[in-house]
């Protein structure tokens, strides 16, 4: 009986070793082993329109090691050079077993920077690779590579009928040189909802809509609120400055609106959300407008929250984001989100008939 109850004991000791040990290993394992990393060809890239579906880069690196098998999700991570991914653009998770090689071509990669740093000039952008196998364990990162890449702005360029020439006495009655307005979605010969910002710098604007970039295409004339096949010039009385001008030519009719400010506002801003129905001038935070390209750019600090843009102090025409937020203003849109307090260059792009595009970049 003492034999038996010895061995029993002695068993009950092993079985307890033996789950400290598997324990203990398994403690151990979940300790991270050994990072990934990652090479990136080239580092130093000028992306341009024209070559929108070549290969801009490739970005290669080995298995990260946890220590066990588990299945490893890998995404790309970029930031603005010297941020240190504070404010990331990422790519969508992919995995395998032993090697990753991922190559992005020139519309992609520019479309995926543009999240975090500016067009047209030369940019340092960070990369690194996040390595992680579930929520209850700290992902491994790669080395960081430090790229130094010239964005482009993706313009579409847009002809009739989707596009009007604003040819007039403010740019030398030149339609190949003309601003556009533009209606996207029109079709056949007309369009109802063409839309632009055109600067008129002649003190007493005259102008006509083409439908093309030549006299010979023909264009609409007019009076005041309605378009004719041909006739007068078209003209406005606020005198010089940015107008946003619309057009229907299905209902033969147009407008102005001359723009004395962009502003943003919103409870992201110092000022907050402007009080009362149209909202009390001097509580928005002014723009200030650049001639050359159209933009309209602002450096502020922002608090966490919500902003939109606006036109003179009022809520008649205002940009926000609509769902999926795509950086492209919408009017009367969402509002937009700021998740995180600092310091930012805002800008609002309206250079381009029919390419709107807004930016909201950390400092």
């Amino acid at each position: 009986m003492k034999a038996i109850f010895k061995s029993s004991v002695l068993l009950l000791i092993l079985s307890a070793a033996l789950w400290s040990c598997e324990k203990d290993e398994t403690r151990a394992v979940l300790n991270p082993g050994g990072a990934t990393q990652l090479t990136v060809t080239p580092t130093t890239l000028v992306l341009e329109q024209a070559n929108a579906g070549n290969t801009a880069a490739t970005f290669s690196w080995g298995k990260a090691s946890f220590g066990y098998d588990a299945a490893i999700n890998y995404v790309i991570q970029f930031c603005k050079g010297g941020t240190n991914f504070a404010s990331t653009a990422t790519t969508t998770e992919f995995n395998n077993e032993i090697a990753i090689t991922k190559s992005f071509t020139v519309k992609d990669l520019n479309a995926k920077l543009l999240d975090i740093i500016p067009y047209g000039s030369a940019q340092q952008v960070d990369v690194r690779i996040k390595a992680s196998v579930g929520s209850n364990v700290d992902p491994i990162y790669s080395n960081v590579v430090t790229m130094t890449v010239t964005c482009y702005r993706d313009i579409i360029n847009y002809s009739f009928p989707q596009a009007l020439w604003i040819a007039g006495n403010f740019q030398g009655w030149d339609p190949p040189s003309a601003p556009k307005i533009v209606d996207r979605f029109a079709s056949g010969t007309t369009g109802s909802n063409y839309d632009g910002y055109i600067n008129f710098t002649n003190a007493s604007p005259e102008f006509k809509m083409v439908k093309g970039n030549n006299w010979g295409a023909g264009d609409f004339g007019g009076s005041a609120g309605v378009l004719t096949n041909g006739g007068s010039n078209l003209t406005l009385s606020g005198g010089a400055g940015v107008y946003r001008i619309t057009a229907n030519t299905a209902g033969m009719t147009w407008s102005a609106t001359k723009i004395n400010s962009w502003a943003v506002t919103g409870n992201a801003t110092p000022l907050g959300w402007p009080a009362g129905p149209g909202g009390t001038p001097g509580q928005d935070h002014d723009m200030t407008f650049n001639a050359a390209d159209g933009t309209w750019t602002i450096t502020m600090n922002l608090n966490a929250g919500e902003l939109k843009f606006r036109a003179n102090d009022d809520w008649a025409i205002n940009f926000g984001d609509n769902s999926p937020v795509d950086n492209k203003p919408d009017y009367g849109g969402s509002n937009i989100q700021i998740t995180t307090a600092g310091n930012y260059t805002i800008t609002l792009d309206l250079g381009v008939g029919g390419n709107y595009a807004y930016t909201i970049r950390r400092n």
